[in-house]
């Protein structure tokens, strides 16, 4: 079965960022935010104690240290500083979970916004992500379904997730569309059902209308767009709907 995820815990001090209650129902796994795209203390401790009442697993989503952006503008960072940025945001998060008692260790590492697409091209990043895992007993990490972060992942020992994304479209080349083109992201239910189907068959469409393969293991939804829950509760119910193999 295809697990669902959502990237929460986004909202910070008066900034409200999605809908975390409305969302967290319809989900397998949450990836939370650690405090440098999106977040705050409070935030991550009701997030946290959300998903814990809905026996959602818990991943951390840290991200280059830049609100301003909301972590979607690339950083260039030496690898040290990197994995530093990494170890302080992830080890709050699991510092936290495990003062809300939850039982184990955070079950996945997901890196943020334009964190993802640079570790996932540069071997030295994706080691600090992937080392980040290792050194904090996380078993799981997602990313894209082939690239630097699958191969850092493989070296550590670690589990890794393949990711697909219901609500953006995909290039012919597999990447997602970027975001500063106007078709990037999916908005209507009906078209990010029938995209989740497709790729829990393990075909993608692309922008040329080619139909693709693409095995993913994790199917995403951005929380931080307007009509996620809408979405994520039609998804739930179409896979849901999928007669066990």
């Amino acid at each position: 079965m295809l697990l669902l995820n959502a990237d929460l815990g986004e909202s910070w001090y008066d900034r409200q960022i999605g809908d975390d209650a409305g969302l967290m129902p319809y989900l397998d796994l949450c990836n939370l935010a650690c405090g440098f795209h999106g977040g705050d203390a409070l935030t991550m401790q009701r997030t946290i104690a959300l998903a814990l009442e809905h026996g959602v697993k818990i991943g951390a989503h840290p991200s280059f240290p830049d609100r301003a952006n909301f972590g979607r503008q690339v950083m260039e960072l030496p690898a040290d500083q990197l994995e530093a940025l990494l170890l302080y945001q992830v080890a709050a998060l699991q510092g936290m979970t495990w003062a809300a008692g939850a039982a184990a260790s955070l079950h996945h590492l997901k890196p943020h916004g334009a964190l993802y697409h640079y570790a996932n091209a540069h071997p030295l990043a994706a080691g600090a992500v992937a080392g980040v895992a290792a050194k904090l007993g996380i078993p799981h990490l997602l990313g894209p379904p082939t690239g630097e972060l699958r191969r850092a992942v493989d070296a550590e020992g670690l589990a890794f997730l393949a990711e697909g994304f219901a609500d953006r479209r995909y290039d012919p080349s597999l990447h997602l569309r970027p975001r500063t083109e106007t078709d990037a992201c999916i908005d209507g239910v009906a078209e990010a059902v029938e995209q989740a189907l497709l790729l829990a068959r393990g075909q993608v469409r692309t922008t040329d209308g080619s139909s693709r393969e693409l095995q993913i293991a994790t199917l995403c939804l951005h929380g931080d767009h307007a009509g996620a829950v809408e979405r994520a509760r039609a998804i739930r119910e179409a896979l849901d709907a999928i007669p066990p193999q």
